[in-house]
């Protein structure tokens, strides 16, 4: 999807159990900019809503073709295809995203929704392709982030090893680095990037 496209409807999925986080101000930031571009915002709240992060028996079965999905990862999986572009907002920790975080996507990004394999075994990603915007606060610095190959990691784990793995190849990863020791004036620029390098993409759909 390019840049040109125009969003009706956007999903923000926030991992962080404090709602006076980082997390949560940039989630507000991002829904109060896009409403106010017209667009429709449903936010995922992880940890208030108590999503169910570790894989149950009923997922292996279902994976193993024995069941249906629970209704809980159906839910999930609705709220994600009713948008035109998703946001996770998460703090990095160890390098990755959190635990809970990383049962969402083990749980919600199930085969034969997120993925199948052809008769010849050859893998499909099938989830639709819209943009991705992952959106990070990091404790280090990012050229220890670079310098250390942790960048990278992301890259292989998040952006090439789930969202590329299900068909999703316009993903925009943006880190505020420095986070526990952020002060006001250096928050008011971190918005003030997104504003320009993630939020301008996010237009009123006329058509709508």
């Amino acid at each position: 999807m390019s840049n040109s496209n125009k969003f009706q409807h956007a999903l923000i999925v926030i991992t962080h159990p404090d709602t006076q986080s980082l997390s949560h101000q940039i989630a507000q930031h991002i829904s109060h900019d896009l409403t106010g571009k017209g667009v429709s915002v449903e936010i995922a709240d992880l940890y208030k809503e108590g999503f169910q992060a570790v894989m149950t028996l009923s997922d292996i079965e279902a994976y193993r073709g024995r069941q249906a999905l629970d209704a809980e990862v159906q839910f999930e999986q609705a709220r994600f295809d009713r948008a035109d572009i998703v946001y996770f907002i998460f703090p990095v920790y160890w390098w990755s995203v959190p635990a809970f975080l990383k049962g969402w996507f083990e749980r919600v990004f199930s085969q034969d929704w997120a993925y199948k394999y052809d008769e010849q075994g050859n893998l499909l990603g099938t989830l639709k392709n819209i943009p991705v915007k992952l959106i990070g606060t990091a404790t280090g610095t990012q050229s220890g982030y670079d310098r250390h190959g942790y960048t990278q990691a992301i890259h292989k784990q998040i952006v090439e090893g789930i969202f590329a793995y299900c068909g999703i190849d316009d993903v925009q990863t943006s880190m505020l680095f420095k986070a526990d020791f952020i002060q006001a004036d250096d928050l008011k620029v971190f918005f003030e990037e997104l504003d320009q390098t993630v939020l301008s993409q996010s237009q009123i759909n006329t058509n709508a």
